[in-house]
């Protein structure tokens, strides 16, 4: 009698058919299914077909809440460490210098993720440890990073359009506002209490105007961007829920 080998790999006896195919399978290529065993591509191809698991604003849903908030985190303090401690000419081709912005256009970012002082950098990434695991969690980690790197260009180019020409800007502090924005039009949207919120930006429209070398044109732009962005998730959400009623 023929032996029956795996149609993967022909020099293995097959024990089981694939519950799908029925393709004969041996047990490396065996996979659990619901009911029997399924060979790799049929497997793959029901895996597929399983609707992912959305957030409550639409994003795929994770089981870290963390990975992109970590990440923007590690990558702030690298740039720190390597600022304060490496050829002066780093901090020279990151800042945000808006005469430059048409020669070296990457500035209206990588300013974003730029610090020299230890309280400054301190206060923005306390604020996206704060905000930063909320908004994942609603958002998914996609969406969340296009927030917070969009609203950190989004500071950038209101920088760059309105601050003086030969001023340097630098700090995460517009995107750190753009999370802020976007927290304040999702709580009103779902009718939770936005005092706090009011609260800060408040206060931190005050110190924009009263406290010297800080960019009021950055906090204005990365708020205002991230307030859009979320907006524009919610309006997605919306459509979302209402093609699934159909």
């Amino acid at each position: 009698m023929t032996e029956t080998v795996c149609y993967r790999h022909p020099g293995r006896h097959a024990g089981v058919r694939c519950q799908r195919c029925e393709k004969p399978i041996c047990p490396d290529c065996m996979n659990s299914a619901a009911v029997g065993f399924q060979c790799p591509s049929c497997f793959n191809e029901g895996v597929k077909s399983i609707p992912k698991k959305r957030t409550a604003l639409g994003g795929v849903a994770r089981g870290n809440n963390q990975v992109v908030t970590i990440t923007l985190l590690v990558l702030n303090v690298l740039v720190f460490i390597a600022v304060r401690s490496g050829s002066p000419q780093i901090l020279r081709d990151l800042v945000l210098v808006p005469v430059l912005v048409e020669s070296e256009p990457w500035r209206l970012i990588t300013s974003a993720f730029t610090h020299v002082q230890i309280f400054h950098i301190f206060s923005n990434l306390f604020m996206l440890w704060m905000l930063g695991p909320q908004l994942e969690q609603m958002l998914g980690r996609l969406r969340f990073a296009v927030l917070y790197l969009v609203s950190g260009l989004g500071g950038g180019v209101a920088v760059w359009l309105i601050s003086a020409p030969g001023g340097a800007t630098l700090g995460a502090s517009g995107a750190v506002l753009g999370l802020v924005g976007a927290l304040l039009v999702i709580s009103r949207a779902q009718g939770l209490d936005v005092t706090w919120i009011i609260g800060y930006i408040g206060v931190t429209a005050l110190l924009s105007f009263i406290v010297p070398n800080i960019s009021w044109e950055g906090h204005l732009g990365g708020f205002v961007t991230g307030a859009a962005i979320a907006w524009l998730y919610l309006q997605d959400t919306k459509r979302r829920r209402a093609k699934a009623r159909r």
